[in-house]
C-alpha cells in the first residue's frame, strides 16, 4: 500500500491474479482511531459513539483491571492484536 492508502502492488499479482485485480477497490479503508489507557482501538464505521461513549459505565471495570491499586499494569512480551466484529 501507497502512503495514501491505495494498493501498489500486490505479490505474485500476474501469475495468481492474471492482471485483473482492481486495485482501486482493494484500497485500504479510513479507520478512526482512538486510545483508552495506553490501549489503541480502531473502528472502520464513522457513525459509531466515540470509544468513551462506546465504554460507557464499563470504563470502571476496565480502568480497576489496568489501573489496579494504583500502581498499573505492565505487559511484556509481543503485541497481540484482536479484530472483534
Amino acid at each position: 500500500f501507497g502512503q495514501d492508502g491505495s494498493l501498489v502492488d500486490v505479490p505474485l499479482e500476474s501469475r495468481c491474479y492474471h492482471n485483473s485485480l482492481d486495485k482501486d477497490a482493494l484500497a485500504a479503508k479510513s479507520v478512526r482511531v482512538e486510545t483508552y489507557k495506553g490501549f489503541i482501538f480502531g473502528c472502520h464505521d464513522p457513525e459509531a459513539p466515540s470509544l468513551e461513549d462506546y465504554l460507557g459505565e464499563f470504563r470502571y471495570y476496565l480502568d480497576t483491571i489496568w489501573e489496579g491499586a494504583g500502581g498499573g499494569m505492565e505487559l511484556l512480551g509481543p503485541p497481540m492484536k484482536s479484530l472483534l466484529q
